[in-house]
């Protein structure tokens, strides 16, 4: 594929961490009658639909026992993550879901460490764990004393990070091995097609394909803008970025996130902002800086 400079590679995250801070609010949108299996199978499904025209026009290499397989453990990752989403907003909000996503560069750091060993994850904790110490104090700013989210949201929401953790540094390690040469654009399509097959089956077998009598056309609309803007943008951007910089600092464009969403209470709701939000935001920035002025631009993997 063709390679992907340093600076297009750390420009792309910064539109990915605008669209992955919208995406919490647009997918609180969608009826909460409409089981969430169904929802993020129809949403992994319509982003790969779209990228079918792409991969025909260009040709698609020939596709492996391996290759499937890897794509469908990436997709299985893929369909956890989002169906626990949609499952853990039925019952808490949408600002205690990017809390704890907030957790997730450092699990991924984890699971770096683990699957693609040797790849100097030592010095990228400080910076992380400084960034993640300012989103923590932008988000766990309060809402109503006494209010905690629900233990059973946060648990479900929990195992759906630990897989979108995993998602990174696995998909990096295979496509050093099984998935070499593939595209970003193959790999999303492929991908998120497994994770839509994935969820069908789960559907059917649940029953909760009968809730999509209950979609409505401002159902739709919000799925289909989560499908191009927070599912098939974000993805395509990821994939573009990992192997030009770690998977445990792309992933950690998480923390901007976290800042963009305070600066939209800041600015457009009118909230002031308090002494630990400050605080927050200069962790976050100083975190970002570091880790971004640390990492060092790679040849991509062909």
């Amino acid at each position: 594929m063709n390679p992907v400079s340093f600076t297009q590679a750390h420009l792309g995250m910064l539109l990915w961490a605008a669209l992955i801070a919208a995406s919490f609010f647009a997918a609180a949108q969608v009826s909460q009658a409409i089981d969430p299996v169904l929802l993020t199978a129809l949403r992994l499904l319509f982003s790969a639909l779209m990228f079918v025209p792409l991969l025909w026009l260009k040709g698609s290499s020939t596709m492996t026992f391996a290759g499937l397989r890897a794509h469908a453990v990436l997709g299985l990752l893929l369909a956890l993550y989002f169906g626990s989403l949609f499952e853990a907003l039925r019952y808490t909000s949408a600002v205690n879901t990017g809390t704890l996503f907030t957790l997730v560069p450092l699990l991924t750091l984890l699971f770096e460490g683990w699957l693609l060993p040797g790849s100097g994850q030592q010095r990228r904790w400080l910076p992380m764990l400084v960034a993640g110490a300012g989103a923590l104090l932008l988000i766990l700013k309060g809402g109503a004393p006494g209010q905690l989210p629900s233990l059973y949201a946060m648990a479900v929401y929990a195992l759906g990070c630990l897989a979108m953790a995993a998602y990174s540094p696995l998909s990096q390690r295979f496509k050093a091995r099984s998935l070499q040469g593939c595209s970003p654009t193959a790999m999303t399509f492929w991908n998120m097609l497994f994770g839509a097959l994935f969820l069908f089956v789960a559907s059917l077998a649940s029953g909760g394909w009968r809730s999509a009598a209950a979609l409505s056309s401002n159902d739709l609309l919000w799925l289909l803008y989560l499908a191009v803007f927070a599912t098939l943008a974000t993805f395509w951007l990821l994939h573009r970025a990992i192997g030009v910089i770690a998977p445990s600092t792309v992933i950690s464009y998480i923390y901007l996130s976290t800042l963009l969403l305070t600066l939209f209470h800041w600015l457009w709701l009118g909230q002031a902002p308090h002494l630990g939000e400050l605080l927050g935001v200069l962790l976050v920035l100083l975190g970002m800086f570091s880790l971004v002025r640390g990492s060092r631009p790679r040849a991509v993997m062909a």
